[in-house]
């Protein structure tokens, strides 16, 4: 099981692979137009992380909850490290029910272009 410190450092290095990358920019900023809130919840840790995506970029990664949400992930630690890492694909690992997304319709919708 990965610790607290290490998924948060992932998450940093996600924000920050996509803040460097334009054309996952362009991609997010197309596909979720609107800002979004984005909760991450690391089940086996009890931890949570969130950030807010806007114009295809993500804001600061904070710890806690937010106060609300559009857009929450719930997975184990080690299936986010291994997301993140490239070792595992978000379409199987929400398949097989390693990762959990909660979205309105639209969005799941708009995610799905991601994918």
């Amino acid at each position: 099981m990965a610790t607290e410190a290490q998924v948060e450092a992932k998450l940093q290095e996600l924000v920050k692979r996509l803040d460097g990358d334009g054309g996952a920019q362009d991609s997010f900023a197309s596909s979720l137009p609107e800002p979004r809130v984005v909760a991450l919840e690391v089940t086996d840790l009890g931890a949570g992380f969130w950030t807010e995506l806007a114009a295809g970029r993500m804001s600061e990664l904070r710890s806690g909850t937010p106060d609300r949400w559009d857009i929450r992930v719930r997975a184990g630690s080690d299936d986010l490290v291994a997301l993140v890492d490239g070792h595992r694909s978000l379409f199987s690992a929400v398949m097989s029910g390693q990762i959990k997304v909660d979205a309105s319709i639209t969005d799941l919708m708009r995610l799905r272009k991601l994918a």
